[in-house]
């Protein structure tokens, strides 16, 4: 077993490179030509209207500016995916989860997998600005159980603190335990994560 494994946060996957740098490279030639286009024209015999030189102009500008700014923007995700922190960390003395929520294997005595799956409707009333109506929440997550689990979350940042401790969903249903993990949404499948905090943490998920 490897010292331990890392699961980061998914991302849409971005466009082959060499096809991203053919579109914003023709971008670029259109809008260098219709600055050339619109310049000659205004030079010589007037066929435009000095709206729809303006408008070329601007649309030129647009073109050109999307293709210099697209491949800075990609350049920048790139670089902050690299330096995002890991949303879940096994090792061979436990695991880290989000917030920096850190718990040992010897601390857990029991874990499941429970399919989240219900309709949220918001705590304001129908005819308030902010009503968005009923949300649909489907989700997989791992459940661990521990003694005295509260005392995991004593050293997280209060915000953080406060949503692990909120473990009621539902019409008045719990979860069981503060600690959960989400397993969807993250740079493998769903499976192979459960699959490998069983292999980690040496246990089998109890039947939900």
């Amino acid at each position: 077993m490897s010292s331990s494994r890392e699961f980061h946060l998914a991302h849409p996957v971005p466009p082959h490179p060499a096809r991203a740098a053919a579109i914003c490279s023709g971008m670029l030639v259109i809008g260098v030509g219709v600055v050339i286009w619109a310049s000659l024209d205004a030079a010589g015999p007037a066929s435009l209207t000095p709206v729809q030189l303006v408008m070329a102009y601007v649309v030129a500008a647009l073109l050109i500016t999307i293709s210099i700014a697209a491949p800075v923007a990609a350049w920048r995700r790139r670089r902050g995916q690299t330096e995002e922190s890991p949303a879940l960390v096994l090792d061979d003395q436990g695991f880290t989860a989000w917030g920096g929520l850190r718990v040992d294997w010897r601390d857990v005595t029991s874990w499941e997998v429970f399919h989240h799956d219900e309709v949220y409707d918001d705590d304001v009333p129908e005819d308030h600005p902010d009503y968005i109506g009923p949300s649909q929440v489907d989700e997989r997550l791992i459940l661990v159980h521990a003694d005295r689990p509260e005392r995991f979350l004593r050293r997280l940042e209060p915000e953080v603190r406060a949503a692990y401790a909120d473990d009621a969903y539902g019409t008045g249903k719990r979860f069981g335990t503060p600690i959960r993990i989400g397993v969807d949404g993250l740079d493998a499948p769903s499976d192979e994560v459960v699959a490998e905090f069983g292999r980690y943490s040496g246990t089998s998920a109890r039947p939900h």
